[in-house]
């Protein structure tokens, strides 16, 4: 996804309004104890997080630039919705 989503020019535009973390479980002890916070079972994982640290819903498995695009604002709707979270897995 490093290479083929996050340097898409749409997926560029969408990401100025919105912060991303990449995290890298097996880079460092950060990456590792993130992992087992959120239980990462699979790389790659999304985790969407509202403004406390909460997770709101996730996304396993890879998609392209604008599926991924769609399926995060589906999830940001949904939780401006207050909806229950679902969870998009490949």
């Amino acid at each position: 996804m490093a290479r083929e989503v996050y340097t898409d020019k749409a997926f560029i535009q969408f990401s100025r309004n919105h912060v991303f973390v990449r995290v890298m479980e097996d880079a460092d002890a950060e990456g590792e104890r993130l992992a087992r916070r959120f239980r990462i079972e699979g790389t790659p994982t999304l985790i969407i997080l509202n403004s406390s640290g909460k997770e709101v819903d996730r996304i396993v498995g890879g998609r392209d630039a604008l599926d991924l695009i769609y399926e995060l604002n589906e999830i940001i709707q949904s939780a401006k919705e207050g909806a229950q979270p679902g969870r998009y897995t490949l």
